[in-house]
C-alpha cells in the first residue's frame, strides 16, 4: 500500500494527587459498598467514595477526592522509581489497580422489581423479527433480571449498550436497559457462517453440495445409538465425508448445506473444508429439529443455483441428496382448475377426512400431480449434466429409511446420469451402511477432486491455529501478550490506513479515542495498539478471522488494556498473499464504494433509520511481527467493527434470493406472526415510527436490501450492481452490512473473484421481483 511508518502516539494521561502509600487509592462508584473491604479506609474516605457513586450515577462522571498537598504524578513516580517515596513497582500496579469505574447499574430496578413489571420498549419491525426468532418478551425481562450483563459495541451514533445473556438468549439494549435494540437465540448465531466466508473462491477443486432431508419423519427415534435419523445424518457427514478431507493434498475442497423441509434453506455456502466445518456438523446434529414436509424441487432448485457459482472454473462439482422418503411435493401442487386434491377437505369418509376432489378431473389427478413432480425431479438432474458437463458433474442420492418405503424417484434421479458420474444407496435404517456409503463417497470425492487438478490451488499457511469457541474480555480489561492474544503496541503497532474513494489510494487514519474516565484511572505514558487473538473464530478458502481489539499498553506491550468497540481482523490464508498489498485495498475499495450507494439510497429513500444500509468502516492494520520473515516482518490486517445480532444473507452473487424476498404484498402480510398486545411504552414507540415513516403503511423492511441492489444497477447506469448483501438488522440501526460483491459492467473482475461482471448482473434480474420500494424510488420495473 505504500504506506510509511507513522510516528507513534504517545497518551499522556493528567496525574492524580499524593495520597499515604500506606493506603489504597479510592474505587469509583460499585454496585456495592466495598469499602470496608480495603485496608486503613476510614469515614471520611467512604464519604468521598458514597459520593463518587452519586455523581456517576446522575451522569457526572466519575469524581475524585483531590487533596490540598502537592506531590509528584504517579508518572514521575514510576520513572524514577523513588524508594524513599515508599513506592515500587509492584505496589504502583497495584495501587493502579484500585482505581476502576465500574459500569452504571439499573439503579436496582432488575432485583426488586417483578420481572413482569421490567420495561422493555420494543419498535415494531422489532417486534416482527423477534416474533420470527421465537423469542417471548418474557425472556428478554429474564435476561435483565437474572442474565450476565456486559458492555455491547456502541450504536452507530456512539451511544452506549449493554448485552444480557441468559439461557441461551442475547439481548442488546440501550444505556438504560429499557429500549429494545436486538435480540437473537445463541443456537441460531451458531448457525451463521462468518460474514467474510460466504463466498470461498474459485481455487478448490470440487463444490460438494449436500442436500439433507430434514422433514418431520427424520425426528424418528429408530437408530440405534441416536436419538434420531437426522443425528446420524449429520454425525456421518461429520466424521466419514468432513473429517477425511482434513488433510488433503494437491486438491482443495468446499462445501455447500442445503436442508430441505417445506423450503430449501442454504446453511453454508461455499465454505472452507476445515475442522470448523466438522465443529459445526456435530453441533449441528444435536440443536438441528426436523419438521413438516420434504419437498424435492425447491431442494433441486437450491443446488443448482449454489452449483452455477463454479461454473465459470475448472472445479469438479458433486452433489449429494439424502433423503428418508419420497418428495411431498405434490401436497402443494394444484391440478389445471386450482383444485390443491391432496389437500384435506372438510368432509369425511369412512370417519377420516377426505381429500379434496376435482370433478372436471377425475379421480386419477391425484397420481397424474405426483407423476409431473417425479418427472420434474429427473429433469432437473438431467438439466445439471447437460450444464455442467456430465464429466465434471456427480450426483449421489441416499435413500435412509424403511426397507418397505419407496425410493424410486431417488433411484430416477441418480439414473438421469451416466453410470460413471451417478449411483444410488438405499441403505435402510442401518447407521453402520451410512457410514459405509459415505466412506465410499469419500473415496470417490478424492478421485474427483484429484483428477480437476486441485495443485492449481495457493499454498495454505500453516501458522494458523483455530479456535473452538468465541473468547469473552470486556473493555477496560487487562490482557497478556502470549496468553491467547498477541499484543502489538509501540514499535510493533506501524500503522492504521482507510481507503480513500476519492483519492483512490489508502491513507493513514487516528487511532481510536481512549474514554476521558478510563485516561484518569491510568496516569502514565501508555502506547496505542492492538492485541490480535493467536487462534481464528472462523475459516474460509480466502480468508480467516480472529477476534480483535484497539488496546493501550503502559508496560511495553507485555500486557495492555482494551479500548473500544470489539472488532473482527482477517487475514489470507494463502501464504502467496500474505504480502500483496492489493488483497486488503481491494476489499477496501469495493466495501468503500457499496457505502458511498447507500448513501445515496437511504438519501432517496428518506424513511427512518431501521430503513437505512450502512456498509461497516473497514481499515488494514499493519503490525510488526519478526515470525514472518517478508517485508520487514511487517504483516497487514484487515479490521472492522464485530457485528452483534442473528446474521442474515438477502442475496447472493449468483442471482440468489432469501426465502420471502420476493414474495408478493398478500402473501408477506400473510406472513406476518401475532405480536400480541403491546403495554403503553410500546404503543408509544410505534406511534413515533408512524409519525417518521410517512407513506410506508405497505412497505416492510424486508424489501430494502433487493431493492437496494436494483437501485445500484440503474443509479450507475448499468456500470455497477452491488449483491451478496449480508450482515444484521435492528430498529436503531438498520441493515448493517459487511461483504458486498459489486459486478461491474467492463467484466474485467476489478472487484475480486467474486465479481461477475454482466452475467453477474443477468443472474441478480432473473431472479428480482420488483417489490413496492422499487415503485416508490421510481425504478424501471423488472
Amino acid at each position: 500500500m505504500g504506506a510509511s511508518s507513522s510516528k507513534k502516539e504517545d497518551i499522556c494521561v493528567p496525574s492524580l494527587p499524593y495520597k499515604d502509600p500506606s493506603k489504597p487509592l479510592q474505587s469509583s462508584t460499585s454496585e456495592r459498598d466495598t469499602s470496608s473491604d480495603l485496608p486503613g479506609t476510614n469515614q471520611q474516605e467512604k464519604l468521598n467514595q458514597n459520593n463518587c457513586a452519586d455523581n456517576y450515577s446522575s451522569n457526572k462522571g466519575p469524581t475524585y477526592n483531590v487533596m490540598s498537598s502537592p506531590s509528584p504524578s504517579l508518572t514521575q513516580m514510576y520513572n524514577t522509581g523513588s524508594r524513599s517515596s515508599g513506592y515500587s513497582m509492584e505496589s504502583l500496579h497495584t495501587r493502579i489497580s484500585h482505581l476502576n469505574v465500574s459500569k452504571p447499574s439499573l439503579g436496582g430496578e432488575g432485583d426488586q422489581l417483578a420481572t413482569s413489571r421490567i420495561s422493555i420498549v420494543s419498535h415494531a419491525h422489532g417486534r416482527e423479527h423477534r416474533a420470527e426468532r421465537g423469542i417471548e418478551k418474557r425472556e428478554l425481562q429474564e435476561a435483565v433480571k437474572y442474565g450476565r450483563k456486559e458492555r455491547a459495541n456502541p450504536g452507530r451514533d456512539g451511544s452506549t449498550r449493554w448485552r444480557y445473556t441468559h439461557k441461551g438468549v442475547v439481548y442488546i439494549t440501550d444505556e438504560s436497559s429499557r429500549h429494545e435494540v436486538t435480540s437473537w437465540r445463541m443456537d441460531d448465531a451458531e448457525d451463521m457462517h462468518d460474514p467474510g466466508l460466504a463466498f470461498a473462491g474459485p481455487n478448490a477443486s470440487s463444490h460438494v453440495v449436500v442436500v439433507i432431508d430434514c422433514s418431520g419423519s427424520m425426528r424418528k427415534n429408530d437408530i440405534p445409538g441416536y436419538t434420531s435419523r437426522t443425528q446420524a445424518v449429520y454425525d456421518t457427514v461429520a466424521k466419514d465425508l468432513v473429517e477425511k478431507h482434513l488433510n488433503s493434498k494437491g486438491y482443495s475442497l468446499q462445501l455447500s448445506l442445503i436442508e430441505m423441509s417445506d423450503e430449501a434453506k442454504v446453511v453454508l455456502e461455499r465454505v472452507a473444508w476445515d475442522e470448523d466445518l466438522v465443529s459445526f456438523f456435530k453441533r449441528r446434529a444435536t440443536s438441528k429439529k426436523a419438521r413438516s414436509h420434504g419437498n424435492y424441487l425447491p431442494a433441486l432448485d437450491q443446488a443448482l443455483e449454489l452449483l452455477k457459482g463454479g461454473a465459470a472454473s475448472q472445479s469438479s462439482m458433486f452433489l449429494i441428496f439424502l433423503s428418508d422418503g419420497a418428495p411431498s411435493d405434490h401436497n402443494s401442487k394444484a391440478c389445471e382448475h386450482g383444485v390443491q386434491v391432496w389437500q384435506h377437505a372438510r368432509r369425511t369418509f369412512n370417519g377420516q377426512r377426505a381429500l379434496n376432489n376435482c370433478d372436471l378431473c377425475g379421480p386419477a389427478v391425484g397420481w397424474t400431480l405426483q407423476k409431473r413432480v417425479i418427472s420434474d425431479c429427473v429433469k432437473k438432474m438431467k438439466h445439471l449434466g447437460d450444464l455442467f458437463g456430465r464429466d465434471r458433474m456427480y450426483a449421489a442420492t441416499v435413500a435412509f429409511g424403511p426397507p418397505k418405503e419407496n425410493y424410486s424417484v431417488l433411484q430416477k434421479m441418480a439414473a438421469a446420469l451416466p453410470k460413471k458420474t451417478s449411483s444410488f444407496h438405499k441403505l435402510g435404517l442401518s447407521s453402520n451402511l451410512l457410514q459405509t456409503a459415505f466412506t465410499a463417497l469419500s473415496s470417490t470425492l478424492t478421485t474427483l477432486a484429484t483428477d480437476a487438478g486441485g495443485s492449481r490451488g495457493l499454498t495454505l499457511r500453516k501458522d494458523i491455529t483455530s479456535h473452538k469457541e468465541r473468547q469473552d474480555f470486556t473493555e477496560e480489561q487487562v490482557l497478556t501478550n502470549g496468553v491467547d492474544w498477541d499484543l502489538y503496541c509501540g514499535a510493533n503497532f506501524v500503522n492504521k490506513m482507510r481507503y480513500n474513494l476519492t483519492t483512490d489510494s489508502m491513507e493513514q487514519v487516528a487511532f481510536t479515542p481512549i474514554k476521558a474516565s478510563f485516561a484518569r484511572q491510568l496516569p502514565l505514558v501508555g502506547k496505542m495498539g492492538v492485541a490480535h487473538a493467536t487462534c481464528s473464530l472462523a475459516n474460509g478458502a480466502e480468508r480467516v478471522v480472529f477476534q480483535c481489539t484497539d488496546v493501550v499498553s503502559f508496560d511495553g506491550g507485555e500486557t495492555a488494556h482494551c479500548v473500544g468497540p470489539k472488532l473482527v481482523a482477517k487475514q489470507t490464508r494463502h501464504q502467496e498473499l500474505m504480502h500483496d498489498v492489493e488483497f486488503h485495498r481491494k476489499f477496501c475499495r469495493t466495501q468503500g464504494e457499496a457505502e458511498e450507494l447507500a448513501v445515496m439510497f437511504n438519501r432517496r429513500l428518506a424513511l427512518g433509520k431501521e430503513w437505512q444500509l450502512h456498509f461497516l468502516a473497514c481499515f488494514v492494520y499493519t503490525v510488526r511481527d519478526y515470525r514472518y520473515q517478508l517485508n520487514r516482518g511487517r504483516m497487514d490486517v484487515l479490521v472492522e467493527q464485530e457485528l452483534e445480532g442473528k446474521f442474515t444473507k438477502w442475496n447472493n452473487n449468483a442471482g440468489g434470493v432469501a426465502k420471502g424476498m420476493n414474495a408478493p404484498m398478500s402473501q408477506l402480510r400473510a406472513n406476518v406472526m401475532g405480536l400480541g398486545v403491546i403495554n403503553e411504552d410500546e404503543e408509544e414507540e410505534e406511534e413515533k415510527e408512524e409519525s417518521s415513516n410517512e407513506g410506508a403503511d405497505d412497505l416492510k423492511v424486508e424489501y430494502v436490501p433487493q431493492c437496494f441492489s436494483h437501485f445500484t444497477h440503474q443509479v450507475t447506469n448499468g456500470r455497477k450492481l452491488v449483491c451478496d448483501i449480508q450482515g444484521v438488522w435492528n430498529a436503531e440501526d438498520g441493515f448493517l452490512l459487511t461483504d458486498p460483491v459489486i459486478h461491474h459492467h467492463s467484466n474485467s473482475r476489478r472487484h475480486g473473484a467474486t465479481d461477475r461482471g454482466k452475467p453477474g448482473m443477468k443472474k441478480f434480474f432473473e431472479t428480482h421481483r420488483c417489490n413496492p420500494l422499487c415503485h416508490r424510488l421510481g425504478l424501471q420495473i423488472r
